[in-house]
């Protein structure tokens, strides 16, 4: 709570001072400066004419991560319209329209997803910073996985714009944005309600109301509700259901200043397969033997599990507040939000590997448990002057959030604890967690010419951490304090010699945050884990509608966090290296057809001197090659009847599952198809998931597992989570004013 009432004294002199007019020298824009066509001098031009004019043209979306003009090729802004012509039918589906980011499903259920980016297997989100409305999606010290990004809270009809960052180059992000980000920006209201339902044939069943409530020409309101359920192509259904809601109520003034309150809920509850070791199911093998018990007809269906009590449950709840004015010549901003999340989950990626203490023989599989509140601030001023004559952007403030987390790791079996049975004395690990992070930006963008842009920024961000362990039998007693700061700079500087092509370069520093028990008991050797990037680029639009991006770029961490199978978490490990390349082509025909595809090449290496010389560097589950495409149209047909059609691929090529090369995750492609006609206020269409209908693993890793019929030490091997095979939605939505 000082955390908080000291922001809000930091916000309130912050106010203060953008309030206060600005030097002369910088204060009046000249007219006769002509507009070049960005949006820069545009907004100039319009404020020299009439001020309120250009002051209302400063209020951009809210928490927005991303400038109007861009300042890395790899910067992305995905609007409304584009986002309408594309279907979504649940939150992960989102996370495909940034660029190069490629989400996979591992264990099943409700558990976040597996990313991966520019070389990156992200796990849950340790190097992807996350964010809706400004609010920090990503937890620290989770019971998980460092950085958990859970996002099957959002609802995908909500959702008017995304934004996303790629490497460590923007001041206005901080913890996990080392590989990028993404910022989810939920509308304030929608022009027509939508009322839709859904069903596929593996048990897939959603719907969800959206609507706008009339309250007078000063508000702006969306409540939103979905109801989803799901049990998938597993013997063992998963059972996957989940309620979501939002609601979102904007007041605007006379003055143009804007108050905005926000909540959202969610709840869900599921059953696992898990990861199945591929020695013991049909059809599969990774060169490790095969047990006994699972030769011949005895093995196992790739849909089946061994250990079907796994699943979990999980729930958020948040409240935000956003004061947004107008100031001359910019805009202030400051959010309060509160946050209470719960998670429990069941894994036992060991399966049957047995600890035998007096010859009692118990399971693999463990409870995570995770509850914590998060309060947080964040205030954004930003302003555009004058600097000998030509457009300066300044941009200052500072974020905020203390996290209170109450994290447990216990045995179990049949999620039932084994807590004070013979060799288990207590939990595994049982901590109170008080951890808060601060993080001063600034950042200037300068245009000394029409055609050259150059930023500098940096931010200064301080993580404090408090842990107690509570338990006086934990296996891992994790209790003290710990603290850290790092500066971070940043610079970018952009070369525009025509309107149809920019040439981009960047260097940045950011960081991931290690979890604060790690460092306590010596695993990680340093809180903040730096991050150092570089990257240079080019954006071509050589037709209108068409936009290709080339760009390489590199990164340097002092710190990879890796996957634990004993403890289905991540751990950290020495630092790494990154360098490839991407390719980004976009296309649209007004509102009709669209066209994008992305292709990325990757090469990352421990760079720790040992491994090297073991020729034992490569990064496990990295990828290498990732290519997506999608193609789609909206082409009517009559007056009040469109087609809509859209064909996706995913592919990933073969990567490392482990250091030394010894085993492999093998690569995949897969198609999906839409068909579907709007008619007046009706819509219905039809899904197919796995054209083909391919057989692959999705989710996959290195696990030491231990199987009924093998001896006693665990086996490594490849452990995977199926593909689903195809699968038919249909859905049927109305709409109305």
């Amino acid at each position: 709570m000082r955390i908080l009432v000291s922001a809000l004294a930091l916000a309130y002199s912050i106010d203060a001072f953008a309030q206060a007019p600005p030097p002369d020298s910088v204060a009046t824009a000249d007219p006769a400066v002509p507009a070049t066509g960005s949006d820069v001098d545009l907004r100039l031009a319009a404020m020299a004419a009439a001020e309120v004019i250009e002051v209302h043209a400063q209020l951009q979306p809210a928490a927005s991560l991303v400038d109007p003009d861009p300042l890395a090729a790899s910067d992305t802004v995905i609007d409304a319209r584009q986002l309408s012509l594309r279907p979504h039918r649940r939150a992960e589906d989102l996370t495909q329209e940034v660029p190069g980011l490629f989400t996979v499903q591992h264990a099943g259920g409700g558990k976040a997803q597996q990313y991966f980016m520019r070389g990156f297997d992200l796990d849950h989100g340790t190097d992807l910073a996350g964010f809706v409305d400004g609010v920090p999606i990503n937890a620290v010290s989770h019971g998980h996985g460092q950085g958990y990004l859970d996002l099957h809270f959002l609802i995908p009809e909500t959702i008017e714009s995304i934004e996303a960052t790629k490497g460590p180059y923007s001041p206005l992000v901080g913890d996990f944005a080392t590989a990028g980000s993404m910022t989810f920006h939920v509308a304030d209201h929608v022009d027509e309600s939508i009322a839709k339902v859904e069903a596929g044939t593996d048990g897939h069943r959603r719907a969800v109301v959206v609507d706008s409530p009339d309250l007078g020409p000063k508000w702006r309101m969306l409540v939103a509700a979905e109801a989803f359920d799901e049990d998938g192509p597993f013997i063992h259904p998963e059972n996957y259901d989940r309620l979501s809601a939002v609601a979102k109520a904007t007041r605007s003034f006379d003055d143009g200043s804007e108050l905005t309150f926000e909540g959202m809920s969610y709840s869900g509850t599921w059953n696992m397969s898990g990861v199945l070791p591929a020695r013991a199911v049909c059809g599969e093998s990774d060169g490790t033997p095969t047990p006994a018990a699972y030769a011949g007809k005895n093995c196992i269906n790739r849909f089946d599990s061994i250990d079907p009590s796994q699943g979990g449950d999980s729930g958020r709840y948040m409240v935000e507040t956003t004061f947004r004015k107008p100031i001359p010549h910019g805009f202030f901003e400051a959010s309060v939000y509160g946050l209470h999340s719960n998670f429990q989950l069941f894994p036992n990626d060991g399966i049957a590997a047995p600890f035998q203490p007096d010859g009692i023989r118990y399971g693999s599989q463990v409870e995570q448990d995770d509850a914590r509140f998060e309060q947080g601030l964040n205030v954004r001023v930003q302003q555009e002057l004058r600097l000998l004559d030509r457009p300066l952007q300044s941009t200052f403030g500072v974020q905020i959030r203390n996290d209170v987390v109450d994290s447990q790791l216990h045995r179990t079996e049949d999620r039932i604890r084994l807590d004070g049975l013979p060799g288990i004395p207590g939990p595994i690990e049982d901590s109170a967690i008080d951890i808060t992070e601060s993080g001063p930006y600034v950042q200037e963008a300068y245009r000394p010419w029409p055609w050259l842009r150059v930023m500098a920024g940096a931010r200064a961000d301080r993580i404090d951490g408090d842990v107690n362990n509570e338990s006086p039998v934990a296996v891992v007693k994790a209790s003290g304090y710990r603290g850290a700061t790092q500066i971070s700079p940043k610079a970018a500087v952009v070369i525009s010699p025509s309107e149809q092509l920019d040439v981009f370069a960047n260097f940045g520093q950011g960081f991931h945050s290690n979890d604060i028990r790690t460092v306590i008991v010596g695993s990680a050797t340093t809180l903040i884990a730096r991050a150092t990037g570089a990257e240079v680029g080019t954006t071509i639009k050589p037709m209108q509608g068409l936009a290709v991006s080339a760009l390489a770029f590199l990164l340097d961490l002092t710190s990879e966090e890796t996957i634990d199978g004993d403890t289905a978490s991540t751990d950290p490990s020495g630092p790494t290296r990154r360098y490839g390349t991407e390719i980004t082509a976009r296309y649209q025909y007004k509102n009709i057809v669209y066209g994008e595809g992305t292709y990325t090449y990757a090469h990352a290496r421990f760079t720790d001197e040992a491994d090297v010389a073991a020729n034992d560097a490569l990064v496990p589950l990295a990828p290498v090659h990732t290519f997506s495409a999608e193609v789609g149209a909206l082409y009517p047909i009559a007056d009040d009847t469109t087609l809509i059609g859209s064909v996706n691929v995913r592919a990933m090529s073969d990567r490392p599952a482990t250091q030394d090369g010894s085993l492999t995750a093998t690569g995949f492609a897969v198609v999906n198809g839409m068909l579907g006609v709007r008619y007046g206020r009706y819509e219905t269409s039809l899904s197919v998931i796995n054209i083909g209908n391919e057989v692959y693993r999705e989710g996959q890793f290195a696990v030491a597992s231990r199987l009924p019929g093998e001896g006693p030490n665990p086996v490594e091997g490849i452990s995977f989570t199926p593909g689903v095979p195809r699968e038919f939605l249909l859905s049927l939505s109305i709409r109305w004013r």
